[in-house]
């Protein structure tokens, strides 16, 4: 989850294992990262189904060549789920239009390597892509 994304991506490489076909967009998007750098994509796999804590949700993942992420899920989709952000306790909590509530927390087994911000400013400035992830195994 990123709440600095806009929209929500896939990564060319890992849509490339869905058995769909993506739509195309009525226009050509030009998306900008966050070190400056343009990527242009005008394909988009609608209402893709994801589980989280055993609850199904939807996105509209727009294709990207970016690579060591899978699937970036930008304001657009928490918006829609409607979802707060605890950044000091690592949760997000969900309130479904539904009425259904749920937290999505971070697991404490999984070790998280964290770099400061202003060496990672240090390294966006010498032209390294950054990226912000969460991921489960």
């Amino acid at each position: 989850m990123d709440s600095g994304a806009s929209h929500s991506f896939i990564s060319a490489h890992f849509a490339s294992c869905l058995d769909v076909t993506p739509d195309c967009l009525s226009y050509t998007l030009d998306v900008i990262t966050q070190t400056g750098t343009s990527m242009y994509t005008d394909s988009v796999y609608r209402s893709c189904e994801m589980s989280m804590a055993g609850i199904s949700l939807y996105a509209d993942l727009i294709v990207l060549p970016i690579r060591d992420l899978d699937v970036v899920l930008g304001m657009d989709w928490l918006s829609v789920h409607r979802a707060r952000m605890d950044c000091y306790l690592k949760t997000v909590d969900f309130c479904l239009p539904d009425g259904t509530t749920f937290q999505f927390q971070e697991d404490k087994g999984f070790s998280t390597p964290i770099i400061s911000f202003i060496r990672a400013s240090r390294y966006l400035e010498k032209g390294c892509e950054g990226y912000l992830a969460y991921v489960i195994d």
